[in-house]
C-alpha cells in the first residue's frame, strides 16, 4: 500500500524527471530540484516537444538504461495540443491514449526494478493566447494523469491543483499568470512546480 505520508526518496537516491520542453529547461524545474535536493542526484530527461507515444518510443534508453532509482513522468501538454492549430497535421493522442501511455510507462519500469515512480499531472489550462487557440482542453489530461497515478500506485504530483489555487489568489487577473507565452513556465511557475513536487515527495 502506497504510504504518502513517507518521504518517497531515500538518501541517495537518483531521481529521473522525463518529460517534455518544460522538463528539458535549461532553468526550469529540474534545475531548482538539483540545487534543493543535495542528498539525491536529479536527471534531466527532458525532450521539446514530447508527447507519450513518441516518449515511449525512448523510454528504454533514456530511462530504462540509465537505471534510476526513482522516476517522474510529466507530460501531458503536447499530448493535449496535437491535432490541433500549428500541430494539426499531427495525430491526435486521446485522453485514453494519453492514460494508456502513463500506464505502460510505470509498467515497463517497473519490470526492470524501478519501483518508486511519481506522475505530475500537466497545468489545469493554458493561459493567454494558447487558451484562446485551444480552449480548455487540458482538465480531462490531468484527470488522466490522476487515475494513471492511482492505477499504478504512484505518488501523485497535483501540479493541477497547486496552478488553479495559484490562480485564484490573483481575482481579477487575466493574460499569463505563471507561464512565458501560455504554456512554457516563468520562473515562478518552476518555483511553483517544484515546490509541488518537494511537498508531495515530503523532501523539505
Amino acid at each position: 500500500m502506497l504510504d504518502l505520508n513517507q518521504p518517497f526518496l531515500e538518501p541517495g537516491d537518483s531521481v529521473l524527471c522525463f518529460g517534455d520542453s518544460l522538463t528539458a529547461a535549461k532553468d526550469g524545474y529540474v534545475s531548482i530540484l538539483q540545487n534543493r535536493m543535495k542528498q539525491h542526484q536529479v536527471i534531466n530527461a527532458g525532450r521539446g516537444g514530447d508527447k507519450t507515444p513518441w516518449a515511449l518510443t525512448r523510454f528504454q534508453s533514456d530511462v530504462i538504461d540509465r537505471k534510476p532509482d526513482a522516476l517522474m513522468i510529466f507530460l501531458g501538454a503536447n499530448d493535449a495540443a496535437v491535432g490541433r492549430g500549428c500541430w494539426a497535421d499531427e495525430p491526435t493522442v486521446s485522453v485514453e491514449a494519453y492514460r494508456c501511455n502513463l500506464v505502460w510507462m510505470c509498467h515497463l519500469a517497473k519490470l526492470q526494478g524501478i519501483r518508486k515512480i511519481s506522475i505530475c499531472t500537466p497545468a489545469p489550462f493554458f493561459e493567454d493566447q494558447a487558451y484562446l487557440a485551444h480552449g480548455d482542453i487540458l482538465a480531462p489530461y490531468c484527470m488522466a494523469a490522476r487515475e494513471a497515478a492511482d492505477q499504478c500506485h504512484c505518488r501523485l504530483v497535483p501540479f493541477d491543483a497547486a496552478f488553479q489555487n495559484e490562480w485564484i489568489r490573483h481575482p481579477g487577473h487575466s493574460g499569463k499568470l505563471l507561464t512565458r507565452d501560455g504554456t512554457h513556465l516563468t520562473a515562478e511557475g518552476n518555483l511553483l512546480l517544484a515546490d509541488t513536487i518537494l511537498d508531495a515527495w515530503k523532501i523539505k
